[in-house]
């Protein structure tokens, strides 16, 4: 069980490093909280981060209510979405003020250009981890990645296979998000309904 203060600061830290968006931020929170924590498992993370989606707010702000309120009730959850969002007003704030007056700056451009890499591979992380829990039967194995990039032979987890329910979920999504303008409520409200009568 994690305090109050706890609560507030592990979030202010995330919102501290949460370059990108809420996706940038779970990778982050599945190391802090699921593996180094232990305050909830990945499963329930991955239900989670489901939820989240269908409920409105941005995906990391839903998160901290959530492990906030698990933790300490609805103290924890509103120190932790407070926690979350106070780095982005005091550096938003600072950023519009900075930008006005050295946005042709080349350290300024410089920064910019050095953290969409860092964001982007973070998004690619969280991929990974969504492929696992979406279309395999395990959560995917970050060992993966080695084979990925350096070729290493990579050892399965028992059990681990694909989902045929969960791949042709995420087919027909796909092809409905790049041929339609389908709204996104609507596509995770159509899977939610999906998976209710396929993926039992």
């Amino acid at each position: 069980m994690m305090t109050i203060f706890s609560l507030y600061w592990i979030f202010f830290k995330f919102g501290l490093i949460s370059f990108g968006g809420g996706y940038v931020l779970l990778p982050l929170l599945i190391t802090e909280l699921v593996e180094k924590r232990s305050l909830i498992t990945l499963e329930a993370f991955g239900n989670l981060i489901s939820i989240a989606q269908l409920t409105p707010g941005p995906i990391g702000i839903n998160a901290a209510t959530y492990i906030g309120f698990t933790q300490n009730g609805p103290g924890g959850a509103i120190l932790a979405s407070i926690g979350l969002v106070t780095p982005s007003l005091l550096i938003g704030t600072t950023a519009v003020y900075l930008l006005s007056r050295w946005k042709e700056s080349a350290i300024v451009k410089g920064l910019l250009e050095g953290v969409r890499p860092a964001s982007l591979a973070l998004l690619f992380y969280a991929c990974l981890l969504f492929l696992g829990m979406s279309v395999f039967t395990k959560p995917f194995p970050m060992d993966f990645a080695k084979l990925l990039l350096t070729g290493q032979k990579v050892c399965l987890p028992e059990g681990f296979a694909f989902s045929w329910q969960g791949g042709i979920i995420f087919l027909i999504s796909m092809i409905l998000l790049l041929k339609t303008k389908i709204s996104t409520t609507y596509l995770i409200l159509g899977a939610a309904v999906a998976g209710a009568i396929f993926c039992r």
